[in-house]
C-alpha cells in the first residue's frame, strides 16, 4: 500500500512527463492550447487514449487559416 508521501512525490515527478503535449503545444504556438490542455488532461483520465492524440495534435503542424490574410 502506497503511503501519502509516497504517493505526493510520485505525482510530482510524472506531472512533467504527463504535461509534454501541452508543452509541445505551447512551444509550437499553437492555436488552440487551451483545448489542447483539456484533452490531454482528460485524456489521462480515459487510458491514456488522450494523451496519445493530445502529443499528435500538438506535435501537428497548426492549419493555417486564409481568411484571416
Amino acid at each position: 500500500m502506497l503511503t501519502l508521501d509516497e504517493l505526493i512525490i510520485g505525482l510530482v515527478l510524472m506531472t512533467p512527463f504527463l504535461l509534454i503535449p501541452t508543452a509541445v503545444g505551447w512551444w509550437r504556438g499553437h492555436p488552440r492550447l487551451g483545448a489542447l490542455f483539456a484533452l490531454n488532461t482528460l485524456g489521462l483520465v480515459f487510458f491514456g487514449i488522450g494523451w496519445i492524440l493530445a502529443l499528435i495534435w500538438a506535435a501537428t503542424e497548426p492549419e493555417r487559416s486564409t481568411r484571416h490574410q
